[in-house]
């Protein structure tokens, strides 16, 4: 059984996406310094046709985030990339991640024909495939996942 969570678009980032950041970067992952600068600068607000960021929610507290964009690193906007999925550590291993990306990818069935994304760790990758994404042989994607 999974943690009680409530997923919701986020519009603004929350003052709480520090903790997220924080501890990523702590961790080593660079991608949610990438989230907050881009958002800040305009850069990425995750606001194109089918794009979104996700926030989940538990107890009013932002505990995890993901987000959906437009591909960047390929020339077919029919293509998105799943990216800055990351759960606090006290969170995980309760169904957080599944959950967004489950949202994620059920929202881009509607607008997309494939989505890609990139992995460094063997513990994502294994939720990924779980989720019904195959190895991708790509300099800038490890897995993809055609929905036609």
């Amino acid at each position: 059984m999974g943690l009680a969570i409530e997923l919701k678009p986020v519009l603004e980032l929350p003052a709480d996406i520090e903790l997220l950041r924080i501890e990523a970067s702590t961790a080593g992952f660079r991608f949610m310094e990438k989230l907050v600068k881009e958002w800040e600068s305009k850069a990425n607000r995750f606001d194109k046709k089918g794009e979104m960021l996700i926030g989940a929610y538990h107890n009013a507290r932002l505990v995890a985030v993901g987000g959906l964009n437009i591909d960047p690193y390929v020339d077919d906007p029919s293509i998105a990339r799943l990216r800055h999925l990351y759960v606090l550590k006290p969170i995980r291993r309760q169904g957080v991640a599944s959950s967004i990306a489950r949202y994620l990818l059920d929202t881009a069935r509607t607008s997309f024909s494939g989505v890609r994304l990139f992995t460094d760790t063997a513990e994502a990758a294994a939720l990924y495939e779980k989720l019904g994404f195959t190895r991708a042989n790509c300099v800038n994607a490890t897995h993809i996942i055609r929905f036609r």
